[in-house]
């Protein structure tokens, strides 16, 4: 239902709520909730209260006609109609004097005694809620009032009001956003509107206000509020489907009509492609719901105007609006379902806001660019859409059915811009598919590699706090607050649907509209000016796909709507493009061509690609001797020519910039003007140069290929010459740029880099780990980014952004980002966060590890980087620290540790066996052997991780055929383990690959060499490990995913899971070193994290760990000793308990598990008692506390023994429990040592890595063409075969048939 005298401004409350309240169907409605007697009714309270406030509104109707112009009438307003009615809802209010806070004045008219001096104010009905007093009264507009005080102080709500309108307004820490509901009381009042006065006295009624401040969150109307941000989001999540389904609809609609048969012979000539059809079908209906949001928030018509406006409004609202096609949606009239009369109406109402000549006639002025360009819908507006299609695609997009199966209305003046853009994300996953004349949609990469997702607000607003907003009081202090705060450049580099942009323009244009307003709460009006104008002048924003720059342009153009203006042009500020691939600043093109561009992938011709390495090779030396003994870096005539074509476009875009955008016509004219500038020579030139340099990577070094391919030597002649640039190579590079959206930021901004770089840039970039981007991207993509960015190495998509973005702020600028938190782990660290602090940046802000605040199961980072040295303040995990390391800790930056040559060839990573069927059930494994004994010479236990963490007894609980190498020949001598790999693996491990659309590309293994070939043989047999193993009886291992760091000693002989991590020393004194909490914050600090568990990698956490060997007889026996105390005391434990490793370890650090407070109450405990009750052969409950609390104990004796090992006595270790950060806010408790023994046990462990390190090398240990041991890293053509630090499960390794 639609309430014409209540609205509703940001996310206070929707209208949802209201309805569920009208028709009492929720909570707090009964007589008892408005403190009412048992048997009396609320609906007769409502009568009654309805009756008074006729009664006193005609009074006071008398008094106001009484008034002068210039009389307020702020006396009568109070006296005879605000005062009695708050009465009438049950306040008991009187007058207030001014409180003062934070040396500022409130000057609050009113309070509520009877609420614990709720605040009140009341104004006259000649006065503006939006604007302060011409003369005298307070500071500040009365809701500017009321809402600043509400954000200083206790009180969670209050009401303003100038007897015509009552606003409640609510506590809000988003200040750049107006948030209300507002009651029109006059409307009510003299319209007789009864309905909406009895929602006002169901949800106003004092009984909804909590009688203490500090209550307010258990108060009704806060119940109401929370429950609307609740159902906000299911209407979000049901709308997205129906965007879904409306987009379907029409789009067939349009293709099945019989009269449309030009446009399907245009789709099946393939001139109009899929995705150009779904463009202009989704801007059909973003159109539609433009107009929908703008007409519910009453934006079409200015805020003021005359008797002659008024009717030509009344005229567009009754017969041109969309809002009138929407509730024929509801109405039970006949329409001619063949007819397309409302299509043609629809159309109608679109050429209002496409043509000033048209809108014109009622008033309307034209919005004429972007979204509402004449060419906008390509060649829609020539087609027909019968009035059923019409008709359902609005019931999609204005109902849906909520959780009642009610069918409810979208108030879209309730739908926030971003949620708006959350709804329409969803299709960013889909590729559009046109087949036999059918849209449809299908499930693509469109989002996944684009980058393209929704960003939760409660991320975003700390990367403004830490970055923007010390950007913004920098510029308050200029002298010209004004100029400098739109002189800031913002940008996001993956920016989907806009809503980090949003945020960051509503920050900014905030603080404009208050500095030109002269007021702390801007009205809406002003706001909305200020913002249209950062946009204009600030914002930037850059995304893969094109349809999410669509969106995002949507976003802003309907956050920025004003009555009477255009559309920004904003094609010059929101891009598609791929913002790793291709240049930042115009200095790069002196780079030339990279020989790396010519190695050898997949599909190329050995030799051709070896061939132009070998010449570029030559080339770029012949250059650079050239340029060495000519003492210059490009003939200086050359590059004072580019410089002055660079300065050229610069300047042209300054002017540009400066066009005014104030009809459509002038619009129409900017947007010719920037074609221009783009198509013109100096650009053209630039852009030629800076995509030959990226293409040569993305050219397949073929046969077919090799006159398209561009060599250093003819590169630097169009770079130094002048030539102009003409022929295939240059064309193709320019084709593949195309393709591939490279995107040269020197080029596409250059305003911006003029100044050196943005001033901030804030963005959620994608996530996506380093072992997907080749399938995701390909080969080529991959060797560009390695190349550019990271010296070769693979990293996480995420890590490329922060380098790319790091070189495209200015000095002095911000990079705010959402990262994975591996960001700070490993790799990624070591070639993103260390390299950006190694090249002159500081983290100032960090929060290393939280819960993504959306759907998605992942734990993220946020970061923030000044390009500069840092004076401010700095802070990690909300706390105020002095520095941040690249480790998001506060450790000294003192570098990474070396892998140490004293632990070579002495860890190792388990077998990958890749493949189902190797794994045998005990019972197979038994039956097998006992058909033939010889079979036992080919099955082996086989230990994984599950059985080291929750098996007791830590034995294999399964078992695995091995074939070892062996030929296809040999291996059939065993003839049941044969034809059981022979059934279930080869199939698999031969099965072709796919195309995209899932279709077996025969001849072509979807893995790679030699896995198809010799499937019987383990994908990774690690021979290197077991030759190990012969050597010992026994070794250590641990999971490689886990909870905790644990070792276990277990006997030879076993076929280990990948999932494992096998260190082959068999002593108790090393098991001391690597079970001690010393090693485990080792483990921790450099290993990395798969969500709240330690990746427990062998590279990272064991090889570099300095365990001391050649120990001081003593020494090594007390650690034998304590060691084999331990191993074997916590070995009984686990069978005592009945319980594995994990669930022992969450008792140790279960700070409730003591001997003389043991808390009954807790969960653990309470579940401990039940298994030792249930399970036999357990001790009981006493016993089990015992050992537990003894464990304990004996790992403090042995952190002790092994800090004494090394020396460092003076450490004082002063066990406990701790919170440890990062993990989980219900279960971040640990025993452990104290945070300052940490730090710096972590600091002197470096140290020793550091100094063996040294020793080593200076001993010649390391030899130069033996680098350090890596793991292997497994290559692949088709699908992932596990690798190292990854886990692996045999659901992950293989597909389910």
């Amino acid at each position: 239902m639609n309430y014409s005298a209540i609205s509703i401004q940001g996310n206070i409350f929707t209208s949802e709520i209201l309805e569920k309240i009208r028709i009492e169907d929720t909570r707090f409605q009964a007589a008892k909730d408005f403190n009412l007697n048992q048997g009396d009714s609320v609906r007769d309270e409502i009568n009654l209260a309805w009756t008074l406030a006729i009664s006193h509104w005609n009074a006071f109707r008398q008094k106001r006609e009484a008034l002068s112009l210039t009389d307020t009438g702020t006396t009568e307003t109070r006296r005879y109609w605000v005062l009695p009615l708050l009465q009438i809802l049950g306040y008991d209010v009187s007058q207030s004097n001014a409180e003062m806070i934070n040396e500022k004045s409130y000057a609050v008219s009113h309070r509520a005694n009877n609420k614990d001096s709720f605040p009140i104010h009341i104004v006259g009905i000649q006065q503006s809620l939006d604007k302060k007093a011409d003369i005298g009264g307070a500071r500040l507009s009365p809701h500017a009032l009321i809402q600043e005080y509400l954000n200083n102080t206790e009180h969670l709500y209050g009401f303003a009001t100038n007897g015509a309108m009552l606003r409640v307004l609510r506590d809000a820490t988003r200040l750049s956003r107006l948030s209300y509901i507002e009651f029109n009381l006059e409307q009510m009042m003299e319209e007789g509107l009864y309905v909406e006065f009895a929602l006002l006295y169901r949800i106003l009624h004092s009984s909804r206000i909590a009688n203490k401040k500090e209550e307010n969150a258990e108060s009704i109307l806060e119940w109401y509020h929370q429950e609307a941000l609740s159902s906000g989001s299911r209407i979000r999540e049901r709308l997205s489907q129906a965007v879904e389904q409306s987009i379907l609809l029409l789009a067939n609609g349009i293709l099945e009509n019989p009269n449309n048969e030009a446009l399907r012979q245009e789709i099946e000539d393939n001139k109009i492609t899929p995705h150009q059809y779904y463009l202009h079908v989704l801007r059909s209906v973003y159109r539609v719901l433009f107009l929908l949001v703008i007409e519910e928030r009453k934006l079409i018509y200015p805020e003021k105007r005359d008797a002659e406006l008024n009717r030509k409004r009344d005229v567009y609202y009754k017969f041109y609006s969309i809002q009138r096609l929407t509730y024929l949606v509801e109405k039970k009239v006949y329409i001619d379902p063949r007819k397309t009369d409302l299509w043609q109406s629809l159309l109608t109402t679109f050429n209002l806001f496409e043509h000033s000549d048209q809108g014109d006639k009622l008033g309307i002025s034209a919005l004429g660019s972007g979204l509402f360009a004449p060419n906008a819908l390509g060649g829609l507006q020539d087609q027909l859409v019968n009035n059923e299609t019409l008709l359902k695609v609005l019931r999609y997009l204005v109902t849906f059915e909520n959780e009642n199966r009610q069918l409810v209305r979208v108030n879209y003046a309730d739908l926030d811009v971003e949620e708006f853009g959350s709804v329409y994300e969803g299709l960013l996953e889909y590729a559009p598919a046109i087949t036999n004349h059918q849209f449809n949609f299908i499930k693509g990469d469109e989002r996944s590699s684009s980058g393209s997702h929704y960003t939760p607000e409660e991320l975003v607003k700390p990367l403004i706090v830490h970055s923007l907003d010390y950007l913004i009081a920098d510029k308050l202090k200029e002298e010209d607050p004004e100029t400098g705060l739109l002189s800031l450049s913002i940008c996001d580099v993956a920016c989907g649907s806009g809503h980090i942009l949003l945020s960051a323009a509503r920050r900014v244009g905030f603080e404009l509209a208050k500095y030109r307003s002269k007021e702390d709460q801007p009205t809406p009006s002003v706001l909305r000016i200020a913002i249209r104008d950062v946009i204009k002048n600030c914002i930037y924003g850059v995304d893969l796909n094109p349809l999410a720059v669509e969106l995002c342009k949507v976003a802003l153009w309907l956050e920025a709507h004003e009555p009477g203006q255009p559309m920004n042009f904003l094609d010059h500020h929101i891009k598609c493009g791929n913002a790793i691939v291709g240049l930042a600043h115009f200095e790069e093109l002196e780079n030339g061509i990279a020989s790396e561009a010519f190695k050898t992938l997949p599909g190329d011709d050995k030799e051709i690609a070896a061939a132009f390495k070998k010449r570029n090779d030559l080339e770029r030396k012949t250059t650079e001797a050239e340029r060495k003994s000519e003492g210059q870096q490009i003939t200086l005539d050359t590059k004072q020519d580019l410089n002055s074509s660079l300065k050229g476009i610069r300047t042209e875009f300054v002017d540009f910039a400066k066009l005014p955008e104030n009809t459509p016509d002038q619009i129409d004219a900017k947007a010719k003007a920037y074609s221009k500038l783009i198509s013109g020579t100096k650009w053209i030139r630039l852009q030629n140069l800076a995509n030959m340099q990226v293409a040569q990577f993305f050219i397949s070094k073929t046969t077919a290929n090799k006159d398209f391919l561009i060599s250093d030597k003819e590169y630097q002649r169009f770079l130094t010459t002048g030539t102009q640039i003409l022929g295939q190579a240059p064309a193709m590079a320019n084709a593949i740029g195309a393709k591939k959206h490279f995107f040269h930021w020197f080029l596409e901004f250059p305003q911006v880099f003029q100044n050196g770089g943005f001033s901030c840039i804030l963005g959620n970039p994608p996530f996506l780990g380093d072992r997907r981007l080749k399938d995701a991207y390909g080969e080529e993509f991959l060797e560009w980014i390695r190349t550019k960015y990271t010296d070769g190495a693979t990293v996480d998509l995420v890590v490329y952004f922060f380098l790319r973005i790091n070189n495209l702020i200015a000095n002095n600028g911000f990079q705010s980002l959402i990262s994975t938190n591996t960001v700070a782990q490993g790799k990624a660290r070591e070639f993103g966060l260390e390299k950006i602090i190694a090249n002159g940046s500081t983290l100032n802000f960090a929060i290393k590890g939280m819960k993504w605040a959306g759907l998605a199961a992942v734990e993220v980072s946020l970061i923030t980087i000044y390009k500069g040295n840092w004076n401010g303040k700095f802070y990690l995990n909300g706390n105020e620290t002095k520095q941040i390391s690249p480790f998001l800790d506060t450790a000294d930056n003192t570098g990474t540790p070396h892998p140490l040559f004293l632990n070579e060839g002495k860890s190792f990573q388990g077998s990958i066996v890749l493949g189902k069927g190797f794994i045998l059930e005990p019972n197979e494994a038994s039956n097998i052997i006992k058909e033939n004994p010889k079979n036992k010479e080919v099955i082996f236990p086989y230990l994984n991780g599950d059985d080291l963490n929750n098996n007791p007894e830590q034995n294999p609980s399964r078992f695995v055929i091995n074939f070892f190498d062996w030929s296809e020949q040999k291996i059939q001598q065993y003839q049941q383990p044969f034809n059981i790999l022979n059934e279930k693996v080869k199939p698999e491990r031969q099965r072709w690959k796919e195309d995209k659309s899932g279709n077996p590309i025969i001849g072509e293994y979807a893995l790679r060499k030699p896995l198809p070939e010799k499937w019987w043989q383990h994908a990774e047999k690690r021979p290197a490990l077991y030759n190990a193993t012969k050597q010992v009886k026994r070794v250590l291992i641990s999971c490689r995913v886990s909870k905790y760091v644990n070792q276990s000693f277990v006997e030879v002989g076993a076929i280990f899971d990948v999932a494992t991590s096998v260190v082959t020393r068999s002593e108790y004194w090393e098991y001391a070193f690597l079970q001690s909490s010393l090693h485990s914050l080792w483990a921790w600090k450099y290993g990395s994290t798969m969500k709240f568990d330690i990746r427990y990698t062998n590279r990272d956490c064991i090889d570099t760990f300095p365990i001391l060997e050649n120990l001081p007889n003593e020494v090594q026996n007390k650690l034998e000793n304590i060691g084999e105390v331990y191993h074997e005391f916590r070995k009984q434990l686990l069978l005592n308990l009945q319980l594995g490793l994990t669930k022992t370890y969450n008792l140790i650090n279960n700070k409730s598990v003591q001997a003389t407070n043991l808390d009954a109450k807790d969960k653990q405990v309470i579940a401990l008692q039940k298994h030792l009750e249930k399970t036999p052969n357990t001790i009981d409950i006493e016993e089990a506390v015992l050992g537990i609390i003894k464990l304990r104990r004996l790992h403090k004796e042995l952190d002790h023994a092994v800090l004494e090992a090394y020396g460092w006595d003076d450490i004082v270790l002063q066990h406990d429990f701790y919170q440890i950060e990062n993990l989980p806010e219900n279960d971040c408790i640990r025993y452990t040592i104290h945070p300052d023994a940490r730090k710096e046990v972590l600091k002197r462990l470096l140290e020793l890595n550091h100094k063996i390190h040294e020793e080593e090398l200076a001993a010649g240990l390391w030899d130069k063409k033996k680098p350090a041991k890596k793991e292997k890293v497994v290559k692949k053509k088709g699908n992932v075969v596990n690798e190292p630090g990854e886990t692996y499960g045999q659901t992950e390794m293989f597909r389910e048939k």
